[in-house]
């Protein structure tokens, strides 16, 4: 499409938008203060840099798709092309397996991902990290933090100190929270002797790493979450660190939760949860990909579930106290294209969000008129919101259409293809 006919579409909507009490231009401001963070385990199927060798995983990755990153520098190179095709604020998530020093997980520094760092400085990228409590000789029978031998637990909990250090380090250098996320697989396949015995034992050891208390001034810079799960594969009876254990402990303990949008059964959605959760929780982090059935972690793309966490988001002014970030591992296509069809989809649907005119849809409520409440919810998803996307994405220079998938093509052929 010419520039100019994306110009002449824009100042159409704009008028539209304006019709109904909303600044179009305003709303692509807020939308640049927003940020979204990209999991950087979707480019090499969550193996990580250790080079541990034929470790168990606890994680399901299907696909064979060619040309996985197998360095930091191969990764590093896709999340910029990833980046290039969204026009979001970034950052990145980091698990604690893609330290690039040969490092014992439990004796990490922050200085073990100065590649990282010094990268995304230079990019303008945040940073968000997870200590990485899987596919490693010290999984006890899949159990880490919950495990019945205490050198297991031990371990793990040195790990989990580790984590919180090196989160705080990020965040104080980035200039910006560093959200620290703690998931643990934990479970077991069929009915446990003792469910009390197990939880017991993650609660310990969740007390012994967050045993230091942050500043307040380091408050601003880290923020401790706990990301709950329903079951997993191969702990389908039951699973230690549930949604329920954690928002408990999290709520007399001063940290946050995580909530991961294909984690809960098929009738749940988080869009619900967080007017329940927020006021709750210290910190509060979103893990957003798509659910099928349950947690099938497929790449995001849009819908009514993702542009319905994006509004409630908006009406209850959580952009600015609540994190985001995507979190989908996918091999059967081209990992750099997963994940730039999700963040594009995030962003359209963050957008979107921005450009209801949610004053009308508020005041129909409060006067009582749900009538017109409903009519303008229906009308409102008709709203030229992607004349406002197109300009988005000529103004930042990305590619806008099919564009964007010739120039995955382009990188696939150019750079994937010679791993």
């Amino acid at each position: 499409m010419k520039p100019e006919t994306i110009l002449k579409s824009y100042e159409a909507a704009k008028a539209v938008y304006a019709n109904l009490g909303v600044d179009t231009d305003a709303a692509l401001k807020t939308f640049d203060e927003i940020p979204m963070s990209l999991h950087c385990w979707q480019g090499d199927d969550v193996r990580g840099l250790e080079g541990l060798g034929d470790v168990e995983s606890q994680n399901l990755v299907t696909g064979s798709y060619p040309g996985a990153a197998r360095t930091g520098d191969e990764l590093r190179s896709d999340i910029d092309m990833a980046f290039s095709l969204s026009p979001l604020r970034h950052k990145v998530n980091l698990h604690s397996m893609y330290a690039e020093k040969k490092n014992p997980r439990n004796d990490l520094t922050v200085e073990d991902f100065r590649n990282w760092i010094d990268w995304a400085k230079e990019k303008g990228y945040g940073l968000d990290f997870n200590a990485s409590f899987f596919t490693h000789p010290m999984m006890n029978n899949g159990f880490s933090l919950a495990s019945l031998d205490k050198g297991t637990r031990d371990y793990w909990i040195e790990a989990g100190i580790d984590s919180r250090e090196i989160s705080l380090a990020m965040g104080k250098e980035m200039g910006q929270k560093c959200y620290n996320n703690i998931w643990i697989p934990d479970g077991l396949k069929d009915i446990p002797a003792n469910r009390f015995r197990y939880r017991e034992y993650l609660t310990d050891s969740l007390d012994k790493i967050m045993a230091k208390p942050y500043t307040e001034e380091e408050r601003q810079y880290v923020g401790d979450v706990l990301e709950g799960k329903l079951f997993g594969i191969g702990i389908e009876s039951f699973t230690v660190g549930s949604h329920e254990f954690y928002l408990g402990y999290a709520a007399t303990h001063g940290c946050g939760v995580c909530m991961d949008t294909g984690h809960y059964r098929p009738a749940e959605s988080i869009i619900d949860k967080l007017s329940s959760v927020r006021p709750f929780v210290s910190d509060l982090l979103l893990h957003i990909s798509r659910g099928v059935h349950w947690d099938s972690d497929h790449v995001l793309i849009q819908g009514d579930d993702l542009t319905g966490l994006m509004l409630e988001m908006k009406r209850g002014d959580l952009f600015s106290s609540v994190g985001m970030g995507l979190d989908y591992f996918d091999a059967s296509i081209n990992r750099v294209a997963a994940w730039a069809i999700s963040l594009r989809a995030a962003a359209k649907s963050l957008l979107a969000a921005l450009l209801e005119p949610t004053k009308l849809i508020d005041d129909a409520e409060l006067s009582g008129d749900f009538t017109s409440r409903l009519w303008l919810m229906d009308e409102c998803k008709n709203l030229p919101v992607n004349a406002v996307w197109d300009y988005l994405l000529l103004t930042k220079n990305i590619p806008i259409g099919t564009a964007a998938i010739d120039a995955v093509k382009d990188y696939e052929h150019r750079v994937q293809a010679m791993r």
